[in-house]
């Protein structure tokens, strides 16, 4: 091609867009700014308008999005920032818009796109903690506000977009509707100094409902959900103009988000065990961990699905998991009052990092499991811990040893330490017990819980069932629950009555015991419910459910009884508990063999007894002769008073020989009704038998050693 040639064509073409200029869309004029977020890498993404490169910060993943691809935020720390000096200058008229899909409801209002400083200059587009839009702007030194009564869904693709003309009015339209309209008159007060953010609050915020809320700390958090095809026009967009942007992108339908299930590893029965694993949640929320492999521990069982789960989102306080999935605990230890430095609560569930929570198994095989659960009584958001010596330095600490049968019973050992040792069975000062269901995502407690929640029994086989009230939908008062917890008289039996076969149940030692309803603070719900545990990142003891967006919890009484054992410093207290198909009535054999266990007779001198002890569950019986392998002998004198029920017999010393067991002079072969399994101490082995075997007469147990 001649060089004359290549000017003909040069000329033209600068003539052409010169005569002919591209066609621009209507909707598009006027447009300032627009991220698709179709590539961000390096922790940048684009502006489709101006070619800016802005900072994306925090926890983030890219994901489809309304069309391309979006950007997850992850409800606490992703934002996505426009320096002041490279903001958009917007005026008196402008538009907003975007594609949202949220997760969750955010913990207050959450800004969309905010370039406002302390609502007196700018404008503010966002999502309250209802769901509902809102657009917000500073006219004549007037913050003037509209908010939507619509609120938007969970999970869906919805386009929202808010319009000012500041001559005018202000409105704001979702999916291409208009929801909300406000008339208004003035100047725009624009915040030119101020950065824009996208996605995440300016400062932190108190959550909503401020008035259930404990303690009053503002918290940092951000949109929980995917953004999408932003975009900021320096003119009003009019309703026809709304309704095309939303046309021109089919994003894609139904459910783009799941609802996350709280992990309790593999479905349904498995081998008995205590098992190390990782339990995964939601992805950014697992990004966001500082926990390595194996860091929860789950116990299986063979007759059923149910299991008992320490998780590291439920800073491994154990909760008993039923066959269909219904999560329950019997919470923790706690403390309150001037004994914490700082917000007056202190309980591990405020422990969200799981600085001091930890869990570790301390036995497993197939008789028993052994988990142990260390945890500190601390405050959230400054780690400080009740009750701290003077001298030392030493705050308030709990071990609590869950022993575990295949029959899914165990018994909870709770051991205090604490320098208040002459308050530690103060009810106002301690708290041992709350009977607390866990609500997973999506649920309100009322599709966990019968209305008919508790069931309270005594040893004589009295019973009494306590009701709460249901109550309409959106109503934020107290929870119609019972006003005492009076009958039958000397109680120590309960049972959670929860949408499940396998049920909670709870025994104690019916010496001093006595229940009280959980009267709780105001919810939505027919029962009382609060978000701010577990799963929750946000610095809060104390955070009513507004909906069932999250992960949640509903309490329903407390029991109160009599410590096992104490020292100086210390307080034991054990806990019959676990899940189970019965009544509470036809609790009471388990319930006497272990608060009056028979009494244990051992035949010749190989052998000797060293009692029962409740805190395992067991018979303890210690070897005294050292050498070749003896038969034991012995005798469980099981009465009606003092029954057996699936004993287990703890055994000193008895080495690596397996063990073949006679009951009354029949063999019992190994499997279901028999079982046992080694504890390696540093100088000997000890033998663990678990017998699935129910008797109110002796019964002769012959243990062989096979080698």
């Amino acid at each position: 091609m001649t060089t004359f040639s290549r000017l003909v064509i040069v000329a033209f073409t600068a003539l052409s867009l010169v005569a002919f200029p591209t066609r621009v869309s209507a909707q598009a004029q006027g447009k300032v700014a627009g991220w698709s977020f179709d590539d961000v890498s390096g922790g940048n993404t684009r502006d489709t308008v101006s070619g800016t490169e802005d900072k994306v910060e925090g926890y983030y993943k890219s994901v489809p999005g309304a069309t391309g691809k979006g950007l997850r935020f992850d409800g606490y720390t992703t934002s996505v920032v426009r320096k002041a000096e490279n903001a958009p200058k917007v005026r008196d008229a402008f538009s907003v818009g975007a594609w949202v899909a949220l997760d969750t409801y955010p913990w207050n209002w959450v800004p969309v796109v905010d370039q406002e400083e302390d609502q007196q200059v700018g404008y503010f587009f966002g999502i309250d903690a209802f769901g509902h839009l809102g657009l917000e702007v500073a006219l004549n030194g007037i913050w003037q506000s509209v908010t939507s009564a619509a609120q938007i869904p969970l999970k869906k693709w919805v386009h929202i977009v808010g319009t000012c003309d500041a001559s005018r009015r202000l409105v704001i339209y979702l999916d291409g509707q208009q929801v909300g309209e406000l008339a208004v008159q003035g100047r725009m007060l624009p915040a030119d100094g101020m950065d824009l953010l996208i996605g995440r609050v300016r400062q932190p915020m108190l959550p909503v409902p401020a008035e259930g809320i404990h303690p009053k700390t503002p918290v940092w958090y951000s949109l929980d959900g995917i953004l999408d095809e932003i975009e900021i026009y320096n003119r009003s967009l009019s309703s026809e103009e709304v309704k095309s942007v939303f046309a021109a992108i089919q994003a894609p339908p139904g459910e783009v988000l799941p609802w996350p299930k709280l992990p309790s590893g593999p479905v349904g029965p498995g081998r008995f065990g205590a098992y190390y694993d990782t339990l995964t949640y939601e992805d950014l929320w697992d990004t966001t961990r500082r926990i390595g492999p194996a860091s929860d521990v789950v116990v299986r069982f063979e007759q059923s699905s149910m299991r008992l789960v320490f998780w590291q989102g439920t800073n491994y306080i154990p909760a008993w998991v039923t066959e269909n999935g219904k999560w329950y605990t019997d919470e923790f230890l706690e403390t309150w009052g001037s004994g914490c430095p700082g917000i007056g609560d202190c309980e591990p569930m405020s422990d969200k990092q799981s600085r001091y929570s930890h869990v570790r198994v301390l036995e497993s095989n197939d008789a028993r499991a052994v988990v142990h659960w260390r945890y500190a009584l601390a405050e959230a958001g400054d780690y400080k811990g009740g009750h701290p010596d003077r001298l030392t330095g030493w705050f308030d600490w709990a071990d609590e040893y869950w022993t575990v049968y295949p029959d899914g019973v165990a018994v909870r050992e709770q051991v205090l330490q604490s320098s208040r040792a002459a308050d530690l069975s103060d009810p106002k000062l301690f708290e041992w017990q709350e009977t607390i269901v866990i609500n997973a995502p999506g649920q309100r407690p009322e599709d966990n819980i019968n209305l008919d929640a508790l069931t309270i029994g005594n040893m004589k086989g009295e019973t009494a069932t306590y009701s709460w009230v249901l109550k309409a939908p959106g109503s934020f008062e107290p929870p119609k629950s019972p006003q005492r917890i009076d009958k039958p008289q000397n109680p120590n039996i309960q049972i959670v009555n929860l949408k499940s076969t396998w049920k909670p149940f709870q025994i104690v030692s019916p010496t001093n015991a006595r229940f009280s309803p959980y009267k709780g603070d105001n919810s939505y719900f027919t029962f009382g419910c609060w978000n701010h545990w577990p799963v929750s990142q946000i610095i809060s003891s104390d955070r009513p459910c507004v909906t069932q967006d999250r992960a949640s919890h509903s309490s329903l009484s407390h029991i109160y009884w009599d410590a096992y054992s104490t020292t100086e410093h210390s307080m034991t207290k054990l806990l019959l508990d676990g899940l189970t198909s019965k009544s509470a009535a036809e609790l009471i054999p388990i319930a006497k063999s272990w608060l009056s266990p028979p009494r244990i007779d051992i035949d010749g001198d190989a052998f000797e007894s060293e009692g029962y002890d409740p805190a395992q569950r067991a018979f303890v019986v210690a070897r005294k002769i050292a050498g070749k392998p003896a038969v034991m002998e012995l005798t469980l004198q099981a009465t009606e008073s003092s029954p057996v029920l699936n004993p287990a017999i703890v055994v000193k010393n008895w080495g690596e020989e397996a063990a073949r067991l006679q009951v009354n002079g029949k063999t019992v072969r190994w499997g279901k009704d028999f079982r046992h399994g080694y504890i390696q101490r540093l100088e000997a082995t000890d033998l663990v038998v678990w017998i699935q075997q129910e008797s109110v007469a002796p019964i002769r147990l012959t243990l062989t050693p096979v080698p």
